[in-house]
């Protein structure tokens, strides 16, 4: 039996992504040469790895068993091309960043900046993701290190072998027109009959402000549903609404806007994920270094403060 890490990564893929067009993609392959390769793991252990279901496939035990011993197999390897690199060279090479929109703007610049005054033989790509696809694209091996947030309440998905170090921790802070006559300190129940602006209930920042809302004791009306702080800071300047912002979120607050405290401390962690067999390599702990001192230089309050237990949303 010749299992090869490609036919190994490839069953992976198809396990992640429930089509063989879909892990293709995610390859850079044709469906056709994933299709040949399902064949020849199926050569290999002489039994069926794949089980059509209307137009995707699932997995038959055989392929679980597949599945389960390609991650410890893929971490091992790894693992073991960083410390080969560790014993080769420092810190050199590619590291791929997820990233989201607040944290792209605030954060990576500087992060850059750092690696190529002290690191310049690594370079750094980054992509923007939604923090809840993260742990997925990280087991993947489609990206190296990514920013991920975690709430109280909200929290994001975990995975096995990935490691999370905490960044800090930021405030929500609640933006208003500038013509609006309300005080500088607000308690959040009194906005229980404004339109609100916030990102879709179906992401992690947007469950977050419905259930602080309710913790408070309303039911917030979301009028407007919009990914990125930049946009909502635009409706909010128009009237549009009121919105809790992120302080990352607050770097550039456009003409008409004002920004005013919660009587309440609502917030979200920053942390850095990684997989573990990645952390030896010299160029992955040389971005975490950067991206650590770079948040320190954002005033983000130091992990070290940080309980990991859980703690109620809202604190008055």
């Amino acid at each position: 039996m010749e299992l090869t890490l490609r036919l190994l990564r490839t069953i992976r893929e198809i396990a992640a992504r429930g089509t063989i067009a879909a892990a293709a993609d995610a390859l850079g392959y044709t469906a056709s040469a994933v299709s040949q390769q399902v064949a020849a793991l199926e050569r290999a252990t002489g039994l069926p790895v794949l089980e059509r279901v209307g137009r995707s496939v699932r997995l038959t035990d055989v392929g679980r068993e597949l599945v389960r011993h390609a991650d410890d197999i893929l971490a091992r390897v790894e693992a073991t091309e960083a410390a080969l690199e560790e014993v080769a060279a420092g810190p050199r090479g590619e590291v791929r960043l997820a990233v989201f929109e607040s944290v792209a703007s605030a954060l990576i610049p500087d992060v850059v900046a750092l690696l190529a005054r002290r690191h310049p033989e690594v370079v750094v790509g980054s992509r923007e993701l939604d923090p809840d696809e993260v742990p997925d694209a990280l087991r993947l091996g489609e990206v190296d290190l990514a920013f991920v947030l975690d709430y109280p309440h909200a929290p994001g998905p975990r995975k096995d072998g990935l490691e999370y170090l905490v960044l800090g921790r930021e405030q929500f802070r609640l933006v208003v027109p500038v013509r609006d006559e309300i005080g500088a300190v607000v308690d959040l129940a009194s906005l229980c009959h404004r339109p609100f602006v916030a990102s879709p209930a179906h992401m992690s920042c947007g469950r977050c402000v419905v259930q602080a809302c309710r913790e408070a004791g309303f039911e917030p009306v979301i009028r407007h549903q919009v990914d990125g702080y930049p946009a909502a800071l635009r409706l909010v300047a128009g009237g549009a609404g009121v919105a809790l912002v992120p302080d990352l979120g607050l770097i550039d607050v456009p003409a008409g806007v004002a920004v005013r405290d919660l009587a309440q401390t609502i917030y979200r962690t920053i942390e850095l994920a990684y997989r573990r067999a990645s952390a030896g390599r010299p160029a992955v702990r040389a971005v975490i270094d950067a991206v650590t001192e770079s948040a320190r230089g954002l005033g983000l309050q130091p992990a070290a403060d940080l309980a990991r237990e859980e703690r109620p949303l809202l604190q008055a």
